[in-house]
Parts: C-alpha cells; sequence; structure tokens
C-alpha cells in the first residue's frame, strides 16, 4: 500500500498559469473596489476618502489572494517521501549495523 500519491511534475505550463491567477486575483478585486468605492462615495458625497479606503481594501484583498495562491504551489511543489522499493548494499549494511550496535547496547544495560 502506498502511503503517498506521487504528484505530477510541474511543467512551464503550470508556472504561466499560475502568473496569470495572481495578476487576475490581484486585479480583480483592486478595480470591483475601485468602481464600487468611487459610486459609494458619489452617493454619500465623500468622493475622496471613500475611494481611498475602497483601494485600500482592494489591495488588501489581492495581497491575500496572491498569498493563497503562491502559497498553495509552494506547498504542491513539495517532494514527495517514499520508501524505496529496493535497497542498497549499503543501506542494508548500514541497518544491520545499527540493528546489532543497538542489540548489544541493549545487553550491556542492566
Amino acid at each position: 500500500m502506498k502511503l503517498f500519491k506521487r504528484r505530477k511534475q510541474k511543467t512551464e505550463y503550470s508556472v504561466v498559469t499560475l502568473i496569470t491567477g495572481i495578476a487576475i486575483g490581484m486585479l480583480t478585486p483592486l478595480a470591483l473596489c475601485a468602481v464600487g468605492g468611487y459610486y459609494l462615495g458619489r452617493l454619500v458625497h465623500a468622493e475622496a476618502p471613500v475611494f481611498v479606503v475602497c483601494m485600500f481594501l482592494g489591495i488588501a484583498v489581492g495581497y491575500r489572494n496572491v498569498w493563497v495562491m503562491v502559497r498553495r504551489y509552494v506547498k504542491d511543489d513539495k517532494p514527495v517521501t517514499e520508501e524505496p522499493e529496493t535497497v542498497s548494499e549499503a543501506e542494508a549494511e548500514f541497518r544491520r549495523w545499527k540493528q546489532e550496535r543497538e542489540a548489544k547496547e541493549d545487553r550491556s544495560t542492566p
């Protein structure tokens, strides 16, 4: 039974997809908050302060989107740890030596 599933190899296509997602994830909230802030500011007759607050809100949401996307990409990029199917002779010899040493230590301690 395999404990870990193999992940797909990263390709240049996935990097282009990540860059496009970052651009869309940053620009969309910024544009929506700018437009919303402009119209909300005109509605309450305080255009500049409302617009600035909404712009900062859009920037914050955009950075959060980028942070989540990059974190997810980096998390998926970690190597998969699996036990090898075959053990080299050196590794087998090391394991035998380690078991013998542990057995000697168990016998020597009262």
